[in-house]
């Protein structure tokens, strides 16, 4: 219960108390009907007007700088529910896709809940992030070998984990107070508390990651400059983000899990990518697009449950669409594995076109 709710069901108790004990104006059941119905629509009518606190800005394409761009989508916050509706517009010149408008930077912190590094979420969610950042451990060590690694927006730092094991010297920078503080002192990892740009720039590495980072920055071409800045001469560029161009997004359009909006500012499709790290210093190795076998599934159940919304039905709880992940019931945790097994060849198919989900990159500076 939030804390609007929690005081106006104070007021209506206190309320229902003092019309119990005077002489009732007005029949006893209309009075009682007034206070429900001021109870439930106040915490709606405080979550527009922090809506409106909340100052949006224009701005340019950030790969070519023209103002020139076409509405593509009008989406809504799925995750978090931030009210209001958000335009997704795509650059005229260039066809980089943005949010325009968006929240001002002196707001950034404020549309990330806390609960999203949430450390002790349900154990089958954990699982299998970790099994995610051991395999991109081993399979980067495979290609570059060890060295220094900065991981950029390392969250509690379970990819700097995998990495200490595989044999690298890590740090890492995250701007969540909270997550930060859980990776040095569960973790023992050397995270700082802020963005790429509070690293100093005599610190040199051998690789810097993002992995789901780059589409939340307000500048990807500052954040490459500065990357290329902090790397040693050939040093690499690891980069994973949500694919424009993917079967998904053609097909659930505006329901697209990875608009995440108002969080994630740009989506890159592999054209644009390229275009960006050229202009940047950095020449791709390798760049594909890949369906992991939840991508198809999690965004079927998030718009599985919110047609149940509109049909009046109460939305499934699932550790997909709960931001602090709690474990879902026997019965839930089944259907979700159902709907991942029967995705499983359409993923295939889609890994076979490499139309996937996820944008892999890896580039070397020049």
């Amino acid at each position: 219960m939030s804390k609007a709710r929690t005081i106006c069901a104070k007021n209506y108790c206190a309320i229902q108390t003092f019309t119990n004990k005077s002489p009732p104006t007005l029949p006893k059941r209309f009075v009682n009907s007034m206070l429900y119905v001021f109870a439930r629509v106040l915490p709606t009518w405080s979550r527009v007007i922090q809506n409106l606190r909340c100052a949006m800005e224009r701005v340019a394409c950030d790969l070519c700088e023209s103002t020139e761009a076409r509405l593509v989508y009008r989406v809504r916050d799925t995750n978090y529910g931030t009210s209001g509706e958000f335009n997704i517009v795509q650059c005229n010149v260039c066809q980089l896709v943005y949010l325009n408008p968006r929240p001002e930077s002196s707001r950034y912190l404020e549309i990330y809940p806390e609960a999203t590094y949430d450390p002790f979420r349900a154990l089958e969610h954990k699982a299998r992030s970790n099994v995610t950042q051991c395999t991109r451990a081993r399979r980067l060590t495979q290609m570059i070998g060890t060295g220094r690694v900065l991981d950029v927006g390392c969250g509690t730092g379970l990819f700097l984990q995998a990495m200490r094991a595989e044999g690298w010297g890590c740090v890492g920078v995250e701007p969540s107070p909270r997550a930060s503080e859980f990776a040095r002192t569960h973790l023992q990892l050397d995270v700082r508390q802020g963005t790429i740009f509070d690293v100093d720039v005599a610190q040199a590495f051998d690789l810097i990651t993002f992995w789901d980072v780059l589409e939340h920055t307000p500048s990807p071409r500052a954040v490459l400059l500065r990357a290329h800045r902090l790397l040693i001469s050939r040093g690499y560029l690891a980069i994973s983000l949500p694919n424009w161009d993917s079967i998904e997004r053609r097909i659930f359009g505006a329901e697209w899990i990875a608009f995440d909006a108002p969080r994630h500012f740009y989506h890159f499709a592999p054209a644009t990518m390229r275009r960006q790290l050229a202009l940047c210093g950095f020449q791709i190795q390798l760049l594909g697009a890949r369906a992991p076998v939840m991508s198809l599934a999690s965004n079927l159940l998030r718009w599985g449950g919110r047609w149940l919304v509109r049909r009046g039905k109460p939305k499934p709880a699932t550790a997909l669409n709960d931001p602090t992940r709690r474990a879902p019931s026997l019965v839930r945790r089944w259907l979700i594995r159902l709907t991942y097994f029967a995705m499983t060849p359409l993923n295939a198919l889609i890994n076979l076109f490499g139309r996937g989900a996820d944008l892999l990159v890896i580039a070397r500076k020049i």
